[in-house]
């Protein structure tokens, strides 16, 4: 219990110090803008009555500290921008390949069996899934905004060397980088450094400026410009070097709490330790790194190269972190042998894949990224009970969008036809194929099995152009006007909004929220198809957990409540601010586990509210 306390206790210290950090590389960032103010009221000399430096000077203040803001904060988005067009788009800058969904590797099919596994049990979409070919060291990394658009890259050494357990490891430490928020931290700290180097920029025009002066009296201004050069190059080298060591400084706090995650996550410490001290004993020939790979070090799962023990290392010492997962580490490093795959290990449902029995479990945590026992043998069970065929055809773009069409197909032929000539205008002959194709094994899918089908063809769907995912999601509206199953049709639609959508934040419209809060939440508390009691208790344990004043203490009656009115009411609760919709999607979770337990349709529908709002539908069952 101790070390589990432990674990405890460093993620808790992890996320205190990564505030103080970032706290400090803002109070610095002003204090250098503040510092040009000061040397250029020294320079100018402007003395008040009584003979002291007027610093009071608004007009000089927005001269020298306003622009370097500004230039800061120009630089800043402008990188920003640059890397907020997804996981997948960092990955390929750093030489990453795709792994398709239907390789026939071993060990690629492995890398995407364990990702998938690992998603499904913390709630989180599935990343994209890519390999570093050229890379032979050990090594993974985690990229992207935010869960929707993250991507996950692994190294050929990694592939190679690492045996299930430890891919487990690796892939949950990267998982927990995800869910703790890392990524999109990392993209603000590279725009806070890319502003400052703007500004150092900014320096050394002034320098080739003054050499182009010409003229009469060209010399006072060209020196002017110099020195301005050179105390706004130095100003922002020294801002530069500042951030990167508070960079390396929050890279290498968020490392020890994805450890201390990842071990949560597994319930297998060994797994993890034994990664690293593979990595650690790695011989093999290190190839020089490329700029974008040095940029991006911090995105990486372990440090490669030479200033492990630097001051601006990304990386805490790897046999520390050996230590806080091992405490019985000696410091002795095996060699590494490269990690034969069998059969089972490559297999959708591999006997391995369950985490080792050796590991004491662990409480979970209170992050949200951090699944239970049950619910990682679920993720495991729920592709099993998946059919081949069709977690064949979720890897694929064009059968996934069968499949996703597929579940909305009526049983009568006559309907059924007219939905699948929709399809065959908005989204091709060859995806209308594909879903009548599918839509016998669709229809036997065991229950429960709906939503994690969706999760896995996503992936896929995303690959999609965005002129293809336009036209995908006219289909899905089209064919599901007709649907017999409007639940199906509302969680499709959610699904794609949240995954799919090119926008930040959820549609949203203006209403009566508090008629919007109870609407969904009596939807949630009808889907259960329990007692008129049962139903009420739900309701009234949403209520409680949502916890404002005037919502309707009672359920709504059952005819003023259908999946359309639903979707509009949701639309107006996704207005709302972050907390205030992570708080109702709690609230829907409490009413689906009223009675411990949660049907099928509940985990729809509630899953459909959260991606409605943009919210993880861990969030309603944590």
């Amino acid at each position: 219990m101790a070390a589990t306390m432990n674990f405890f206790r460093a993620q808790d210290e992890a996320r205190g110090r990564t505030t103080k950090l970032v706290v400090l590389l803002v109070l610095a960032i002003l204090v250098l803008t503040g510092t040009l103010y000061v040397l250029a009221v020294l320079g100018q000399g402007k003395l008040l009555e009584s003979g002291e430096l007027e610093w009071f000077q608004p007009k000089l203040f927005f001269a020298t500290s306003g622009v370097a803001l500004a230039v800061i904060l120009g630089g800043s988005l402008m990188r920003i921008a640059e890397l907020s067009k997804g996981g997948g788009a960092i990955a390929v800058r750093l030489g990453g390949r795709l792994v398709s969904g239907v390789t026939k590797d071993p060990a690629e099919r492995r890398y995407l069996n364990v990702v998938q596994e690992m998603a499904l049990a913390a709630g989180l979409p599935v990343p994209l899934c890519f390999v570093l070919d050229h890379d032979n060291s050990i090594n993974a990394f985690a990229a992207g905004n935010s869960p929707q658009d993250a991507a996950v890259g692994i190294t050929r050494g990694a592939l190679r060397n690492l045996t299930r357990d430890e891919l487990q490891g690796v892939i949950a430490h990267e998982f927990s980088h995800i869910g703790n928020g890392d990524m999109k931290l990392n993209l603000r700290i590279i725009g806070a450094i890319a502003g400052l180097t703007a500004l150092a920029q900014l320096g050394y025009i002034f320098f080739r400026l003054a050499g182009s002066v010409r003229g009469k009296n060209s010399a006072p201004i060209a020196l002017g410009m110099i020195l301005t050069g050179v105390v706004v190059l130095l100003i922002g080298s020294g801002g530069i070097l500042f951030a990167k060591v508070i960079q390396a400084a929050v890279s290498r706090e968020r490392e020890y709490l994805a450890d201390a995650s990842a071990v949560q996550f597994t319930r297998n410490p060994l797994g993890l330790g034994s990664a690293l001290k593979k990595i650690a004993g790695f011989s093999g020939a290190r190839r020089e790194a490329s700029e974008a790979e040095l940029e991006a070090q911090h995105l990486f799962f372990a440090s490669s190269g030479g200033f492990l023990e630097s001051l601006f290392s990304t990386h805490p010492p790897i046999n520390e972190r050996i230590r806080r997962i091992d405490p019985a580490f000696d410091g002795i490093i095996p060699d590494v042998q490269p990690a034969a795959v069998s059969a089972d290990d490559a297999s959708p449902v591999s006997r391995a894949a369950p985490v080792a029995s050796a590991a004491p479990p662990l409480p979970v945590a209170a992050s949200r990224t951090v699944p239970t026992d049950h619910q990682i043998q679920d993720s495991v069970g729920f592709r099993g009970r998946i059919s081949e065929t069709l977690r064949n055809a979720s890897d694929d773009p064009v059968s996934a969008m069968g499949l996703v069409l597929g579940l909305l197909l009526r049983r009568d032929p006559t309907l059924r036809a007219a939905q699948l000539s929709k399809a065959r205008n908005l989204a091709g002959g060859e995806v209308a194929r594909e879903a009548e194709k599918f839509e016998p094994l669709l229809r036997a899918l065991p229950a429960g099995s709906r939503v994690p089908l969706l999760d896995l063809s996503m992936p896929a769907l995303r690959q999609l152009s965005a002129e293809q995912q336009d036209l995908f999601r006219q289909a899905i509206t089209q064919v599901g006007y007709e649907a017999e199953d409007g639940l199906i049709v509302l969680l499709i639609q959610a699904s794609m909004r949240r995954y799919l959508s090119r926008e930040k934040n959820p549609p949203s419209r203006p209403g009566d929220l508090a008629a919007a809060y109870a609407l969904v939440l009596t939807a949630v508390a009808r889907t259960s198809g329990e007692s008129a009691e049962a139903q009420a208790r739900a309701y009234r344990l949403g209520a409680v957990v949502l916890g404002l004043p005037g919502l309707d203490a009672n359920l709504l009656p059952a005819e003023k409540v259908d999946l359309q009115k639903v979707d509009e009411a949701l639309a107006v609760i996704a207005g709302q601010s972050v907390y205030d919709r992570r708080k109702f999607v709690r609230a829907c979770g409490a009413a689906m586990l009223h009675d411990d337990r949660a049907e099928p349709a509940e985990v729809e529908i509630v899953r459909a509210v959260g991606d409605s709002l943009g919210i993880s539908f861990a969030t309603g069952v944590k």
